[in-house]
């Protein structure tokens, strides 16, 4: 069943210079003013509508698809679920599957424009290869673009670059040395524009390439990225020597400036007794057997003898660096400890009704998957959630510089919703905003999205 638009639009003035924008879809027919649709390969109507809030809130995108003519009925076609792949000035690149398809992943390019947004199905280049690609990059040329694909070469020194471009409609495959053959090969986690025609391919554990696109033969450039922190590398080698360190890096650049934090988690482990087994007994002791004493011995569990390990949140500071486009050397930055930030009132008392525990303070929440702002600012977003992989959180905004703290302001009556904040969901930072013609939407609306959007995922 079809759902409405979360009423009312607001009363906010102005639009938000970036956002936060959900990686996964809202699928649903909703519309508003930055509607836009276009034709799959399958011959489905697509339609992409956002939905703006200001930060720290997220903002949400639905999609829907059906056959011509369009309905507002719930598509089951969907094989894999929508999700934004990047994210860039006024363009947005998403990625869906159908299962009536042939397939291949279908591509979608959202193009925000305060008259006439519009939406592009991507073509498949010949040899359809772009499975391997997970991580791209959107080059704006005003109204035009570069789409830009990573993908591991045959070889094991080099890679693939997969460019798309609107003007022609064609895509291209150009060759990249690896410039740091020793370190390995850079696998990306995301990727930033450095400047004009520049993308930085960022790999959290090995560093970031840095590729002009503007060059005839386009050659990377290899920047490191600052050691672990002590706790953080302990946690790498034991957890996998693959396992990501998103979860406690991020990297962003501004005004060419480009700027690293990492945090490290302070955890308090509990070791709890030991539970003793129940010694077996001689059955012969017991004289006679009664059928229910047996019966009720067979229905009972055996308890094992283990040790019980509880894992406590105690806060968390990190640090940031930041260094020129071409130089060779990262400056330090601000270092910033949680027991530091300022915590409004009104936000201490939200926690301590969101928890069986009356006490529970932000430095207690597991507070991760740090997102720099690119607007320029000391700000840092972070997801906090009571749980560690819980789903009910915020996303909170802290002042590096100010060492304050903001979470998204919410009605009194809304505050026992909490939000639906998935442990792994990832939020593209952009500057789409600009480019749409819609007030943010008031908080008050987001918070029955959200809800809405939770009850969707969860059926």
């Amino acid at each position: 069943m079809a759902l409405d638009p979360p009423g009312d639009i607001g009363t906010a003035i102005g639009r938000p210079s970036s956002i936060l924008l959900a990686q996964q879809a809202y699928v649903v027919a909703s519309r508003n003013e930055t509607t836009a649709a276009a034709k799959s390969r399958c011959d489905r109507t697509v339609e992409v509508t956002f939905w703006i809030a200001d930060p720290p809130a997220v903002s949400f995108y639905s999609f829907h698809c059906s056959k011509p003519p369009i309905s507002d009925s719930k598509d089951a076609d969907l094989e894999v679920e929508p999700h934004v792949l990047a994210a860039e000035g006024r363009f947005v690149l998403l990625r869906t599957r159908f299962a009536s398809g042939d397939g291949e992943y279908e591509y979608f390019l959202y193009k925000g424009d305060v008259k006439s947004p519009s939406l592009e199905c991507i073509p498949l280049p010949e040899d359809c290869m772009l499975d391997g690609v997970n991580e791209f990059g959107i080059l704006p040329r005003g109204d035009t673009f570069l789409l830009v694909g990573f993908y591991d070469g045959l070889m094991p020194l080099d890679y693939d670059l997969r460019i798309y471009s609107s003007e022609d409609k064609t895509w291209r495959t150009e060759k990249l040395l690896n410039p740091c053959p020793d370190v390995g090969i850079i696998i990306p986690e995301k990727v930033i524009t450095l400047g004009e025609g520049v993308l930085g391919m960022v790999d959290f554990r090995r560093g970031m390439l840095v590729i002009n696109l503007l060059q005839k033969s386009p050659v990377a450039r290899y920047i490191p990225l600052p050691e672990p922190l002590p706790e953080n590398t302990q946690k790498l080698q034991i957890y996998s020597p693959s396992a990501s360190p998103r979860r406690f890096r991020d990297l962003a650049c501004s005004d060419g400036v480009i700027k690293f934090i990492e945090m490290e988690h302070r955890v308090i482990v509990k070791e709890t007794r030991e539970i003793a087994p129940e010694k077996p007994k001689n059955p012969i002791q017991n004289g006679v057997l009664h059928d229910s004493e047996l019966i009720w011995r067979q229905t009972q569990k055996v308890v094992e003898s283990k040790t019980k390990m509880e894992y406590l949140m105690n806060g968390w500071w990190a640090t940031t660096w930041t260094r020129e486009m071409e130089s060779d050397f990262w400056l330090p930055g601000c270092s910033i400890d949680v027991d530091d930030i300022l915590v409004e009132d009104s936000f201490s008392k939200l926690l301590s009704g969101q928890s069986d525990d009356a006490n529970l303070l932000f430095k207690n929440l597991n507070s991760a998957w740090p997102i720099l702002s690119t607007d320029g600012d000391d700000i840092l977003y972070l997801k906090s959630l009571p749980e560690f992989r819980g789903s009910n959180g915020w996303v909170v905004a802290v002042d590096l510089a100010k060492k304050t703290l903001k979470a998204e302001e919410r009605a009194d009556e809304a505050h026992s919703l909490g939000r639906y904040i998935p442990s792994q969901q990832i939020f593209h930072p952009c500057t789409l905003s600009k480019h749409l013609n819609i007030t943010p939407v008031d908080p008050v609306h987001t918070i029955n999205l959200f809800d809405t959007w939770c009850k969707i995922l969860a059926n």
